[in-house]
């Protein structure tokens, strides 16, 4: 009974810690994140900063997700194709393509701070958002998170990063979901704060915003809750199922892509 104690207790403690950066958008720097093209895209705000460049196709009807990945660190296929599939039902885009993932070198530490890992995506990452492709990175290390037992976080405006030995330290065994549902499960989460859920970017339609949480819902059962609840995480994950989206944090994304059709205003005909 111990053992099964802790091990839930672990289990709150790792499935959904996020970003290391405020909630609230930092809209300073040079260009922005839901507009301008090429090198007046600014790929180092706010996770957040970006939410209409990522949910509409008003300025960027493309998306492109480059991958890379320490030494024996590659995500399962099955969790990137959950988030090719997670992305393409939210976002407004014609186009959604995750690029090969990529090995890159091991940083050889135990522990990666956010500095860190800020510091090998300037290194490593590849691909830049350009004329109407935007472009995302998600980055998996050889080690743990610094600041405790995180599983993955959002750390710029359109970057992600994942601490693939804490996500197998929790799958794959007896008893423990697998790799590829946890991987998916974190991957759909930290995109969605690059989406702007909860309450930062991207607004919301009914308030849900768990405000001791940081950008995180109330709802227990949604993909976005800062911490699961110990009964509806099992059941979720041992049934086989990945959280979701709420209803509430589904009317702010759709939210969001009506204001843009109403902007656009009736399609005028012209007649001879």
């Amino acid at each position: 009974m111990l053992r099964k104690s802790f091990t839930i207790l672990f289990l709150i403690l790792l499935v959904v810690s996020c970003s290391d950066q405020p909630t609230q958008i930092d809209n300073g720097g040079n260009g922005n994140g839901n507009g301008g093209t090429g090198s007046d895209f600014n790929h180092t705000l706010n996770p957040g900063s970006s939410n209409e460049a990522f949910i509409l196709d008003r300025d960027f009807d493309e998306l492109i997700v480059e991958i890379q990945y320490m030494p024996a660190q590659r995500p399962t296929d099955d969790a990137i194709n959950n988030l090719k599939q997670f992305l393409e039902t939210q976002l407004d885009k014609a186009s959604i393509t995750i690029l090969e993932p990529e090995e890159i070198s091991s940083g050889e530490q135990e522990s990666y701070s956010a500095t860190d890992v800020r510091d090998i995506e300037a290194e490593h990452r590849q691909h830049f958002t350009e004329d109407r492709t935007l472009a995302s990175y998600a980055l998996f290390l050889d080690g743990e998170f610094s600041q405790g037992n995180v599983l993955g976080i959002a750390y710029y405006n359109t970057s992600t990063a994942y601490f693939a030995p804490t996500i197998r330290s929790i799958s794959g065994g007896i008893g423990q979901p697998s790799r590829s549902t946890i991987e998916t499960t974190v991957f759909n989460h930290e995109y969605g704060h690059l989406m702007g859920l909860v309450n930062n970017g991207t607004d919301m339609v009914e308030d849900h915003h768990d405000h001791e949480n940081g950008a995180h819902c109330t709802e227990q059962e949604c993909l976005m809750y800062f911490a699961v609840n110990t009964t509806d995480f099992f059941a979720n994950i041992f049934g086989g199922n990945i959280p979701e989206l709420d209803e509430f944090c589904l009317m702010d994304v759709q939210n969001l892509k009506d204001e843009q059709s109403k902007s656009a205003g009736p399609a005028i005909a012209i007649q001879n």
